[in-house]
């Protein structure tokens, strides 16, 4: 009776496990032209795209301002970004960066900005 019942308490806690890790606990992954066409104004979303144009502001004081595009699009969208700055970031660079919609401007979470390698994401010739 009693490993009926603790089998039964087991696998009730292994369903409950995988709903969350599944279907609850994930921070939806956008491009900028998908931010600004959903409604996502102040929910928390990771942003990947391609840094362009000018990098300017400091990241620790007043932020860290440039705007983020899709990798292959039109699509952008201002971003402000305040904490740790890989090395590898720079205008041209693919990112990634957690935060939420302002006013039509993305405020990224601090220290959670990732520039990703582009020679990992490049063809083989």
């Amino acid at each position: 009776m009693r490993l009926a019942l603790a089998l039964s308490i087991a696998a009730l806690l292994a369903v409950f496990l995988l709903y969350t890790s599944i279907a609850g606990g994930g921070t939806p992954s956008l491009r900028p032209s998908q931010l600004l066409v959903d409604t996502h104004e102040g929910k928390r979303v990771t942003l990947s795209g391609k840094v362009i144009g000018t990098v300017r502001g400091d990241a620790q004081a007043g932020g860290l301002r440039f705007r983020l595009r899709d990798v292959k699009g039109t699509g952008s969208v201002p971003v402000v970004y305040r904490g740790s700055v890989p090395d590898m970031f720079r205008t041209g660079r693919d990112i990634s960066v957690d935060g939420h919609l302002r006013s039509g401007t993305f405020i990224g979470v601090k220290n959670t900005l990732v520039t990703k390698c582009p020679s990992k994401y490049s063809s083989k010739k």
